[in-house]
């Protein structure tokens, strides 16, 4: 499949963050993150508070690599967002965040839906 056939496929899809803005998110690469193994792991411990990637690493099992990858492609997608945490050393390390609460994904642009006619 070509990529004008996957972007007349695809629209964007559409991503409600914590404070009730709207981005629009690549649904391709979301859903290819999403099927990676160990995605779902880390989203449900990023998902409360932002959290720095080793302790993400302890908490699912992956190597910190894998994690890596996985949040850097996330922050990429718009999905999770970085900020300074202190750490019990006393310096600051990055930590990763869930921006978004819930996704919304068309599975019809309007331009294809079909209407009952009446």
């Amino acid at each position: 499949m070509s990529d004008t056939e996957s972007e007349s496929r695809s629209g964007p899809a559409i991503g409600t963050a914590s404070s009730d803005t709207e981005r629009s998110i690549d649904i391709d690469a979301l859903l290819a993150v999403l099927a990676e193994e160990y995605t779902t792991e880390i989203l449900a411990v990023v998902g409360n508070e932002p959290v720095p990637a080793r302790e993400v690493a302890d908490e699912t099992g992956a190597s910190r690599p894998t994690v890596y990858r996985r949040l850097n492609r996330l922050e990429a997608i718009g999905a999770l967002e970085t900020t300074m945490v202190p750490s019990p050393g006393g310096q600051r390390r990055k930590a990763f965040g869930l921006v978004l609460d819930e996704v919304e994904v068309p599975l019809v642009s309007e331009a294809n839906a079909v209407t009952d006619g009446t």
